[in-house]
């Protein structure tokens, strides 16, 4: 009988640690790939948060039914003649979950933060307000970031982070 051992065996009460992303890397990358890397972004800390803490969905449950709500309307009402050009409209369903999908992600941010006793950092609500859905974006991609560097002691630098305080202040 072999007797196998492993050091990676070992059971840890220690949830995974994701990987601190600073905006000016998402958004330089997102820029360069035509928004394929924010849509790799979004998949991997829906993952990495799952594994985390296992309350919130899958990069999967996040981003194939936003996909398939945009591009299956579309898709049909171009290129089967059998569908009527409006039912192109409900592609408002895909954009509808991206929304959805967005403001758990906020509270979720927001419910880590509280957990390390640390002040919430996104007003979830600014999901709704054009403009201030941006600003609310742009926030969670930095204060994400900052919750895996410093959970991890990682000093992470986020140079339009620090010249936009707006961005990054939690006060």
């Amino acid at each position: 009988m072999a007797v196998t051992t492993s050091s990676t065996s070992a059971v840890t009460s220690e949830p995974a640690l994701g990987t601190p992303r600073p905006m000016t890397r998402v958004i330089l990358l997102s820029v360069l790939t035509g928004l394929l890397y924010y849509g790799y972004y979004k998949w991997v800390i829906q993952d990495e948060l799952k594994v985390h803490d296992q309350k919130v969905w899958s990069g999967a449950l996040c981003l194939v039914p936003f996909v398939l709500g945009i591009a299956a309307p579309l898709l049909l009402a171009v290129f089967d003649p059998d569908v009527p050009g409006w039912f192109g409209r409900f592609a408002f369903l895909g954009v509808l979950w991206i929304y959805i999908v967005q403001f758990r992600l906020y509270r979720e941010i927001n419910r880590l933060y509280e957990a390390q006793g640390w002040q919430a950092p996104l007003v979830s609500w600014w999901i709704i307000v054009p403009g201030l859905n941006l600003v609310v974006g742009l926030r969670q991609i930095h204060f994400l970031s900052e919750y895996w560097a410093r959970l991890s002691d990682t000093p992470v630098s986020d140079p339009i982070a620090e010249k936009l305080p707006f961005l990054s202040a939690n006060a």
